[in-house]
Protein backbone atom coordinates (compact mmCIF):
# COMPACT_ATOMS: atom_id res chain seq x y z
CA UNK A 1 0.00 0.00 0.00
CA UNK A 2 1.41 3.36 -1.10
CA UNK A 3 1.38 6.62 1.10
CA UNK A 4 -1.35 7.91 -1.32
CA UNK A 5 -3.34 4.98 -0.82
CA UNK A 6 -3.07 5.35 3.49
CA UNK A 7 -3.74 8.97 3.07
CA UNK A 8 -6.92 8.41 0.82
CA UNK A 9 -7.73 5.85 3.64
CA UNK A 10 -8.09 2.87 1.78
CA UNK A 11 -6.49 -0.87 1.83
CA UNK A 12 -4.75 -2.07 -1.16
CA UNK A 13 -6.13 -5.86 -0.39
CA UNK A 14 -7.51 -7.76 -3.64
CA UNK A 15 -10.84 -9.49 -3.68
CA UNK A 16 -9.67 -13.01 -4.00
CA UNK A 17 -5.64 -14.23 -3.24
CA UNK A 18 -3.92 -14.78 -6.68
CA UNK A 19 -4.83 -18.68 -6.63
CA UNK A 20 -8.51 -18.24 -6.35
CA UNK A 21 -8.50 -15.51 -8.78
CA UNK A 22 -7.19 -18.02 -11.22
CA UNK A 23 -9.18 -20.55 -10.45
CA UNK A 24 -12.17 -17.91 -11.07
CA UNK A 25 -10.59 -16.55 -14.30
CA UNK A 26 -10.77 -20.28 -15.38
CA UNK A 27 -13.73 -21.26 -14.07
CA UNK A 28 -15.26 -18.17 -16.49
CA UNK A 29 -13.42 -19.43 -19.69
CA UNK A 30 -14.84 -22.99 -18.90
CA UNK A 31 -18.14 -22.00 -18.45
CA UNK A 32 -18.44 -19.48 -21.11
CA UNK A 33 -16.90 -22.09 -23.72
CA UNK A 34 -19.18 -24.90 -22.85
CA UNK A 35 -22.14 -22.14 -22.88
CA UNK A 36 -20.97 -21.44 -26.63
CA UNK A 37 -20.09 -24.93 -27.12
CA UNK A 38 -23.74 -26.15 -26.53
CA UNK A 39 -24.80 -22.99 -28.74
CA UNK A 40 -23.40 -24.61 -31.30
CA UNK A 41 -20.15 -22.81 -32.08
CA UNK A 42 -17.24 -24.80 -32.97
CA UNK A 43 -14.92 -26.11 -30.37
CA UNK A 44 -11.84 -23.64 -31.45
CA UNK A 45 -14.31 -20.84 -31.51
CA UNK A 46 -16.04 -21.58 -28.35
CA UNK A 47 -12.12 -21.47 -26.56
CA UNK A 48 -11.27 -17.95 -28.34
CA UNK A 49 -14.36 -16.32 -27.04
CA UNK A 50 -13.84 -17.55 -23.52
CA UNK A 51 -10.87 -16.65 -22.91
CA UNK A 52 -11.74 -12.56 -22.97
CA UNK A 53 -14.46 -13.22 -20.81
CA UNK A 54 -12.06 -15.55 -18.26
CA UNK A 55 -9.28 -12.87 -18.45
CA UNK A 56 -11.96 -10.00 -17.23
CA UNK A 57 -12.95 -12.57 -14.64
CA UNK A 58 -9.09 -13.07 -13.44
CA UNK A 59 -9.06 -8.91 -13.27
CA UNK A 60 -11.50 -8.48 -11.51
CA UNK A 61 -10.96 -10.74 -9.28
CA UNK A 62 -7.17 -9.17 -8.93
CA UNK A 63 -8.41 -5.66 -8.43
CA UNK A 64 -8.43 -4.17 -4.74
CA UNK A 65 -11.55 -3.85 -3.02
CA UNK A 66 -13.38 -0.81 -2.90
CA UNK A 67 -14.93 -1.27 0.75
CA UNK A 68 -11.47 -1.66 2.87
CA UNK A 69 -11.84 1.88 3.95
CA UNK A 70 -9.70 2.96 6.79
CA UNK A 71 -12.17 4.76 9.41
CA UNK A 72 -10.25 7.48 11.56
CA UNK A 73 -12.18 8.11 14.82
CA UNK A 74 -14.69 10.65 15.04
CA UNK A 75 -12.94 14.19 16.02
CA UNK A 76 -12.93 15.60 19.37
CA UNK A 77 -15.31 18.43 18.39
CA UNK A 78 -17.66 18.48 15.26
CA UNK A 79 -16.61 21.78 12.96
CA UNK A 80 -19.70 24.27 12.52
CA UNK A 81 -19.84 26.77 9.47
CA UNK A 82 -17.29 28.92 11.35
CA UNK A 83 -14.58 26.84 11.62
CA UNK A 84 -14.94 25.59 8.54
CA UNK A 85 -14.93 29.01 6.40
CA UNK A 86 -12.17 29.88 9.04
CA UNK A 87 -9.71 26.69 7.60
CA UNK A 88 -10.11 27.93 4.33
CA UNK A 89 -9.04 31.40 5.04
CA UNK A 90 -5.21 30.26 5.33
CA UNK A 91 -4.16 30.32 1.48
CA UNK A 92 -6.23 33.89 1.59
CA UNK A 93 -3.67 35.30 3.79
CA UNK A 94 -1.15 34.04 2.12
CA UNK A 95 -2.18 35.55 -1.16
CA UNK A 96 -3.35 38.66 0.07
CA UNK A 97 -0.44 39.55 2.28
CA UNK A 98 0.82 40.75 -0.89
CA UNK A 99 -1.30 42.47 -3.05
CA UNK A 100 -3.98 45.04 -1.09
CA UNK A 101 -6.67 44.40 -3.65
CA UNK A 102 -6.87 40.93 -3.09
CA UNK A 103 -6.84 41.30 0.46
CA UNK A 104 -10.06 43.55 0.09
CA UNK A 105 -11.83 41.37 -2.64
CA UNK A 106 -11.29 37.99 -1.38
CA UNK A 107 -10.67 37.34 1.93
CA UNK A 108 -12.30 40.82 4.10
CA UNK A 109 -15.91 39.92 2.38
CA UNK A 110 -15.07 36.14 4.29
CA UNK A 111 -13.58 37.18 7.53
CA UNK A 112 -16.75 39.78 7.40
CA UNK A 113 -18.95 36.96 7.17
CA UNK A 114 -17.06 34.38 9.77
CA UNK A 115 -17.29 37.89 12.20
CA UNK A 116 -20.74 38.00 11.32
CA UNK A 117 -21.51 34.37 12.60
CA UNK A 118 -20.00 34.66 15.65
CA UNK A 119 -21.60 38.03 16.24
CA UNK A 120 -25.03 35.99 15.75
CA UNK A 121 -24.26 33.08 17.40
CA UNK A 122 -22.55 34.52 20.77
CA UNK A 123 -24.27 38.12 21.33
CA UNK A 124 -27.23 37.96 19.08
CA UNK A 125 -25.65 40.88 17.15
CA UNK A 126 -27.43 40.65 13.28
CA UNK A 127 -24.37 42.37 11.28
CA UNK A 128 -21.06 44.41 11.21
CA UNK A 129 -23.06 47.85 10.64
CA UNK A 130 -25.33 47.18 14.18
CA UNK A 131 -23.93 49.68 16.57
CA UNK A 132 -22.78 47.21 19.18
CA UNK A 133 -20.02 45.35 16.85
CA UNK A 134 -17.05 47.63 17.32
CA UNK A 135 -17.70 47.50 21.00
CA UNK A 136 -18.07 43.17 21.08
CA UNK A 137 -14.71 43.06 18.41
CA UNK A 138 -12.64 46.33 19.04
CA UNK A 139 -12.03 49.06 17.04
CA UNK A 140 -8.94 47.96 15.34
CA UNK A 141 -10.54 44.44 14.04
CA UNK A 142 -14.08 46.54 13.14
CA UNK A 143 -11.93 47.87 10.90
CA UNK A 144 -10.33 45.62 9.21
CA UNK A 145 -13.62 43.53 8.41
CA UNK A 146 -15.71 46.94 7.77
CA UNK A 147 -12.95 49.66 5.94
CA UNK A 148 -11.85 48.41 2.04
CA UNK A 149 -8.88 50.34 2.83
CA UNK A 150 -7.68 48.67 6.01
CA UNK A 151 -4.03 47.10 5.34
CA UNK A 152 -3.54 43.13 6.59
CA UNK A 153 -1.66 43.07 9.65
CA UNK A 154 1.54 40.88 9.84
CA UNK A 155 0.71 37.26 11.06
CA UNK A 156 1.30 37.57 14.63
CA UNK A 157 -1.62 40.73 14.73
CA UNK A 158 -3.89 39.28 12.50
CA UNK A 159 -3.54 35.55 14.75
CA UNK A 160 -4.37 38.29 18.16
CA UNK A 161 -7.27 40.06 16.63
CA UNK A 162 -8.80 36.83 15.03
CA UNK A 163 -8.57 35.50 18.70
CA UNK A 164 -11.47 38.31 19.85
CA UNK A 165 -13.83 36.57 17.30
Amino acid sequence: MTGRDRAAGFAATPLLPLGKAAAVGLLGVVVTGFVFYRVGAPVHWAVVLALPVGALALLVSCLPRATDVLWAPPPAQVAGATSTRASGLAGRFAEAAVDQARFARRVQPRLRRLAEARLRQRHGVPDLDDPRAPGLLGPELHRLLTDPGAPLPGPARLADLLENL
